[in-house]
C-alpha cells in the first residue's frame, strides 16, 4: 500500500513536525558531545582524573541566555509594543485604562541591521562569558595555575566553534 503526501497533508505535516524535532535533538547531542569532549581533553591535558564535567557545565548557562536574547530580541521588541495599546484595554471591551488606547506601535523601531547588530553582540558577549566562567571554574577545580591554562584551551576551541556555529545560524535567516 502506498501513500501519497499530497492526498494526506495531516501526514505530511506530522512526518515535516518529527524530522524538525529529530534534528532539533541531533543539534543537541552535537553541542553535548562537543562539550563533553572539549571537558575529558581539558582533564587529560593536564592529567586530573576528577569528575570535571559538573564543574563546567554551568559555563553554558551566558551561552544559553544569549541564544534566548539573540532569538528573541526582535520579536520583544515589536511585540512588547502591543502590549502598550492591550494594557488599556486587557479585555477587548473599548476601555482606556491609561489612556494608551490609540498607541501605534512603531514596526520601523528596529532595522534588519540592527537587529543583526543585537544578535551578534549578545552572542558573542555570551560566549566570553562562558568561556571566563570555565577559567574562573578551571582556577578552583585543577591543582596549579598552570594546569587550570592549559586545561582552558580545549574549552577555547569549543567556545569558539560554539561562536562560528552560532554566527552561522544567524547569517542563515
Amino acid at each position: 500500500m502506498q501513500i501519497d503526501l499530497l492526498d494526506s497533508p495531516g501526514l505530511a505535516d506530522a512526518i515535516g513536525t518529527l524530522m524538525n524535532l529529530g534534528g532539533l535533538l541531533a543539534a543537541v547531542v552535537l553541542v553535548a558531545l562537543a562539550f563533553r569532549l572539549a571537558v575529558a581533553t581539558a582533564a587529560w591535558v593536564v592529567h586530573e582524573r576528577a569528575r570535571v564535567v559538573p564543574a563546567f557545565v554551568l559555563s553554558l548557562v551566558p551561552i544559553a541566555l544569549v541564544y534566548a536574547v539573540a532569538h528573541y530580541f526582535s520579536s520583544a521588541v515589536y511585540q512588547g509594543q502591543y502590549s502598550i495599546k492591550l494594557a488599556s484595554d486587557p479585555l477587548g471591551r473599548g476601555w482606556d485604562l491609561f489612556g494608551t488606547s490609540d498607541f501605534a506601535p512603531n514596526l520601523q523601531l528596529l532595522g534588519p541591521n540592527m537587529i543583526w547588530y543585537v544578535q551578534v553582540g549578545a552572542l558573542v558577549a555570551g560566549h566570553v562569558l562562558g568561556l571566563v566562567l570555565a577559567h574562573d571554574r578551571a582556577l578552583g577545580v585543577f591543582r596549579s595555575a598552570g594546569s587550570a591554562i592549559w586545561s582552558q584551551y580545549p574549552m577555547l576551541v569549543l567556545m569558539v566553534g560554539y561562536t562560528v556555529g552560532g554566527l552561522w545560524l544567524l547569517s542563515q535567516d
